[in-house]
């Protein structure tokens, strides 16, 4: 039987069949992440081992809920103001200023 060769590059390439079979029921999006720090390390698989989940999956985990919170700093629609009960120096400045401006507009 011929073996059937998959190129993925220019100088690569691989039996087809041990291709699928090594990537049989894996997604087809992959990263290897090297130079993790120890203290990093630790502290996923502590994580993962109290959650009773995959190191990959926490890590899964902790990268959708950065993105989750990069796309809630990106739009912004002022859920941090809810339930907050207080206004801070710089805003209670800006809205003095601000109707100190009107009534100088309402003046002219």
């Amino acid at each position: 039987m011929d073996v059937v060769y998959f190129r993925y590059n220019e100088l690569h390439a691989v039996d087809i069949s041990n291709y699928f079979a090594y990537n049989v029921g894996m997604s087809n999006i992959q990263y290897t992440i090297r130079a993790v720090p120890k203290k990093v390390d630790t502290y996923l698989r502590r994580q993962a081992r109290s959650r009773g989940h995959s190191l990959n999956s926490t890590v899964l985990e902790y990268i959708q809920e950065s993105i989750k919170r990069d796309a809630i700093k990106q739009d912004d629609n002022f859920l941090w103001l809810i339930g907050s009960n207080t206004i801070d120096d710089a805003s209670l400045k800006a809205i003095k200023t601000s109707k100190e401006y009107d009534k100088q507009k309402q003046r002219q």
